[in-house]
């Protein structure tokens, strides 16, 4: 019986993970956009002596 709860949520986790990952896909930045990113703020950052 209480194998059937921890499958349960288990199961229910998996579930609210993969509907907030669907919901936050559009956010997600690209490979590339994010190498960008990177290297516009390395070179663009104020360097002390």
């Amino acid at each position: 019986m209480v194998t059937y709860g921890c499958l349960t949520l288990l199961f229910l986790f998996a579930i609210v993970k993969s509907v907030l990952y669907y919901t936050r896909r559009d956010r997600i930045v690209a490979p590339q956009e994010l190498d960008a990113q990177l290297l516009q703020l390395i070179n663009h950052e104020e360097r002390v002596p």
